[in-house]
Formats: C-alpha cells, sequence, structure tokens
C-alpha cells in the first residue's frame, strides 16, 4: 500500500462522490410550471382563477404529492407538512399526550424525536439499542412501561426497519399508542410488501436536503386510519375541518402548510426515487461483500426479512482491539484525509442533550410534574444505555447515502481507504 494521505501520501479517492441531490430538467420544469401557475400554496388560487384566460386550473401540487407518496408506501392517507420534526410534533397531539405523560422511544436519533414529546409537556423514557441493528432495543421495552407510559415511538434508524412486529405486541399488552418515525425510510419495506409508515398508527417522514427524497425541507404524516387522518389534516391546518367555516377553529394548532414549490419538487425527486434505492442497494450490497475481508468493521444488522432498503446511512461496528488498538478518533481521521467523507455520527445519546439541564423539570409549576411525585432524572440513561453510549463514543462509523449513488469503482475507492488505514493502523496509533 501508498504512503498514508494523513502522513503526505496520495488520497485514495481520486475523483469526487456523486454529489447530492440529484436533479435534471424535470425538477426544473416543475419549479417554472409552479410560477407560472400563480398557485403558490395549495388552497391558493390559480391563475384561470384569478381572471387570466390561458390555462386549465391547476391541481394541489402538494395533494398531488400526498397522494403519490401514500401511494408508494401502500398506505391510505398522507399528509404533507413543513418538515419532519413538525410531523412529530403533529403525531404527539394527534394521540392526545397529555402534562407529565411519558413515551418510551430511542436515544440514538436526532433530537427531534424528544422534542416532540417534551413540546406536548410529556416526557422522553429511554430504552437502549440493540447492539447489532442500533434499533430499539424490543426486548428492553418493558422494563420501562410505567402507569404514566402513553405511546411507544420507534424510530426506523438510518432507514432501517425497527422490528415492529415486537414493538406491536408490547404495545397491545399494555394499551399503548405506537407512532413510526420513518423519517430516514423512503420507500422501505419488508417482503411481503409492508411499508415504512404502515406498521403503527402513523408514520412521519422527512425531506430535509441529508435525506433520500428531498425538497431541502418538509414532513410527511401516513397513516390508514381516517379518524388519526382528519386529526392530523386539522393540526397542520391552524385547528380548521373539512366541513368548519374558513375562519372557524376547532383546535389550538398550527399553520404547517406545505409549499406549491416543495411539493412539485418532491413529485420529481419521488419518480426517480426506486431508482435511487436500487442503485444503493447494489453498491452496498457489493461493499458489504468486500469489507467482509477487513476484520474489525462490522455492518449493522439489516433486517432478516428485508426487501427494499434506501440506506440513508451505511453504518459499520468500529472495533479498536482488531485495529492494533486505533482508536475511532484517529480511524476517522485518517479516511477522511483519504478522501473518504465518514464519521462517527452523535457525540453523545439524546439523554445526554444540554436541554435536560436547561428545561424546569422538577420545579412545582413544571408541567412535567403533573401528575407525578418526583421527576425523571435524565443522567441515569447514561448507565441505563450502555450500548448508545459505546456506539457515539467509540464504535459507530458513518458514511452518507450519496457515496454510494455511483458505480462499483467509487465504492472501491472507499474499500481501498479502509484498507489503506487498517495496514498502517499500528504506526497511526
Amino acid at each position: 500500500m501508498s504512503r498514508l494521505a494523513i502522513h503526505g501520501g496520495p488520497k485514495a479517492v481520486t475523483r469526487p462522490f456523486p454529489v447530492w441531490p440529484e436533479w435534471n430538467d424535470d425538477d426544473r420544469r416543475a419549479v417554472v410550471q409552479v410560477l407560472e401557475s400563480g398557485k403558490w400554496w395549495m388552497y391558493g388560487y390559480d391563475a384561470k382563477q384569478l381572471g387570466a384566460t390561458a390555462g386549465p386550473p391547476q391541481r394541489s401540487q402538494v395533494e398531488q404529492f400526498e397522494e403519490e407518496f401514500a401511494a408508494l408506501h401502500r398506505i391510505r392517507h398522507g399528509l404533507a407538512v413543513t418538515n419532519g420534526t413538525t410531523a412529530l410534533d403533529i403525531c404527539m397531539r394527534a394521540i392526545g399526550l397529555q402534562p407529565g405523560d411519558e413515551v418510551i422511544t430511542t436515544p440514538y436519533t436526532f433530537f427531534a424525536t424528544s422534542s416532540c414529546i417534551l413540546n406536548a409537556s410529556a416526557l422522553p423514557v429511554y430504552v437502549d439499542i440493540d447492539p447489532e441493528t442500533y434499533n430499539i432495543d424490543p426486548a428492553k421495552i418493558e422494563a420501562a412501561i410505567t402507569e404514566r407510559t402513553r405511546a411507544i415511538l420507534p424510530v426506523h434508524f438510518a432507514g432501517e426497519l425497527a422490528d415492529m412486529a415486537a414493538i406491536n405486541r408490547i404495545a397491545a399488552r399494555h394499551g399503548l399508542r405506537v407512532i413510526e418515525d420513518a423519517a430516514q425510510a423512503h420507500g422501505v419495506s419488508l417482503r411481503g410488501g409492508r411499508y415504512a409508515g404502515s406498521f403503527a398508527e402513523a408514520g412521519i417522514f422527512s425531506f430535509q436536503m441529508s435525506k433520500c427524497l428531498t425538497a431541502g425541507e418538509g414532513g410527511a404524516i401516513l397513516t390508514n386510519s381516517d379518524e388519526f387522518a382528519e386529526a392530523a389534516w386539522s393540526l397542520r391546518h391552524v385547528g380548521r375541518t373539512k366541513d368548519s367555516l374558513w375562519y372557524e377553529h376547532r383546535r389550538l394548532a398550527w399553520n404547517s402548510r406545505m409549499s406549491e414549490w416543495q411539493g412539485a419538487v418532491l413529485r420529481t425527486q419521488l419518480r426517480k426515487l426506486p431508482g435511487q434505492n436500487a442503485r444503493r442497494m447494489a453498491n452496498v450490497k457489493y461493499f458489504f461483500e468486500r469489507l467482509k475481508q477487513i476484520d474489525g468493521l462490522t455492518p449493522v444488522r439489516l433486517p432478516p426479512d428485508g426487501d427494499q432498503h434506501c440506506h440513508y446511512l451505511v453504518m459499520l461496528r468500529y472495533d479498536a482491539a482488531k485495529w492494533d488498538g486505533l482508536p475511532r478518533a484517529k480511524f476517522l481521521e485518517a479516511m477522511n484525509a483519504e478522501g473518504v467523507p465518514v464519521t462517527g455520527g452523535y457525540s453523545f445519546g439524546s439523554f445526554d442533550n444540554p436541554v435536560f439541564r436547561t428545561l424546569d423539570l422538577s420545579s412545582p409549576r413544571s408541567p412535567y410534574m403533573i401528575g407525578r411525585s418526583k421527576p425523571i432524572d435524565y443522567r441515569s440513561f447514561a448507565e441505563q444505555c450502555p450500548v448508545t453510549v459505546r456506539a457515539c463514543r467509540e464504535e459507530a462509523v458513518w458514511f452518507m447515502h450519496n457515496l454510494f449513488l455511483g458505480e462499483t469503482r467509487d465504492v472501491d475507492m472507499i474499500l481501498d481507504g479502509i484498507a489503506k488505514v487498517k495496514e498502517s493502523a499500528a504506526e497511526l496509533r
């Protein structure tokens, strides 16, 4: 092997990886169509309704995207909103969370999965992740259930489906609601045609810039429940209902409507998603096969009955003992020097976020103390979630999905970089 790039040698990466997002003239035309239509929000008037003579009335791009996105996931209702965080807030409000309630969730994910619970004046209760999947460990959920538990909020982290069958069995035994955080799982399914977002009462998705389906920002709620869809529709539309007067508001809610610009771009991007997912699946399969030759980097285990993957993140578990004791931080530094953009992901679990030290969780006036005799000590979750702590501090290795949108020769560059660093691990240490 040649000298490491971190020591002045040539980089393993000799050409750029695919950029994200991918766009073409279809996307450009979609934006221009909205511009020229005069219909810039989903309930707005189009040019003809405003008195122009040219062109037929335009259906809302957002409403068409909602139908198409729901159809892809084989779910009855789709509601587009401003972002995935708002989608989570709406779902927590829709299931009727009350101050002092508890929701069981994972500490290994973006903090919006916790903030949506806190925004409802309820409390997240963290259950550790499975060491092989990095998704919430169902075997540890029941021990966390209390008389205040109202729901379970699992995350399909990195786009890989959590064990929803086990989670739903637990929820049924204890009368709990289940909402899927599928923010990273666009078009992901199990064999038999069960898609992310269809395993629980509702599922949410994000279209933020890094996601496998993006309009820069945006989110969606999918559900097969007519009742839930009606509540979510109202909560994203300032508390209106479909049979109320325009200025009649029956719920305290938000203006969380998606714009027509986002809806138009998401429609054209959605048509690209199946092909992009297929490319990523083929390249990740190739990557995992060749990675077997390199000891000390183990892929996070995928669902055994998985069918379609989006591979939002390709995650590996790093074992420093098999790298001559080389710390993960030094491995990551050397890999980035080789031109491979790779990170260790989260620096700490959600329970270690500073918000739990600044938020009033315990005073007599705190809404989080309603119906409670004592506050939750969030410092204790570090001891209760050792797998999460280990993943954050020393084990997790993240590759973003765009690295696997090219050809196998692009994957070879990643593997070459890993091999170079592996050969010089003792020297680096």
